[in-house]
């Protein structure tokens, strides 16, 4: 895809903070969520000491599956999850999940009384690749590629940025 146009949810995303109401935004984890068109990849892993944080969605975990955006909400088909019943569709509404109007960067996630979560966009251009497979689900968004897999009854994942990489895989 190099020299074409992207969707504005394509990116490789790393969680800046989230927040719940009456909280102050935090971030208790390294998180990075690999989007393309068609698949997504997103593995968290706790700081230390902050594993038991009480915050959604931050925990030490890897999920992947296939996305879509369909009758106004934004639909991630989880697959694999080291941590959750699958399949499932996670689901946000469309106004929801938006690209700040102050920083083209910046992801928005919010859910209304349950949590927001901010995430910066750390691969605005670059070749997009993914495969998904029973077992498998690799995306590429420039530099940064995830993966998410099952071996033996067990999912983990790793995404990589070039200077580091964060998760576990086929431990």
């Amino acid at each position: 895809m190099n020299g074409v146009a992207r969707s504005w949810f394509v990116g490789a995303w790393r969680r800046r903070s989230i927040v719940v109401p009456g909280g102050d935004p935090t971030e208790p984890c390294e998180a990075w969520w690999v989007q393309t068109e068609q698949a997504f990849v997103d593995v968290r892993v706790a700081l230390p000491g902050r594993e038991y944080n009480g915050l959604p969605y931050s925990s030490t975990r890897a999920f992947a599956g296939w996305f879509e955006i369909a009758e106004g909400e934004s639909r991630w088909h989880v697959e694999l999850d080291s941590d959750g019943v699958v399949p499932r569709t996670d689901r946000a509404a469309a106004a929801g999940l938006f690209v700040s109007p102050d920083d083209p960067l910046l992801m928005v996630e919010d859910a209304p009384g349950r949590f927001r979560e901010e995430w910066v966009q750390c691969a605005p251009v670059g070749e997009v690749q993914f495969v998904r497979a029973a077992n498998l689900v690799a995306v590429r968004v420039g530099d940064i590629s995830g993966v998410v897999s099952m071996v033996d009854g067990t999912v983990s994942g790793r995404v990589w940025d070039g200077a580091h990489s964060i998760g576990r895989i086929f431990e």
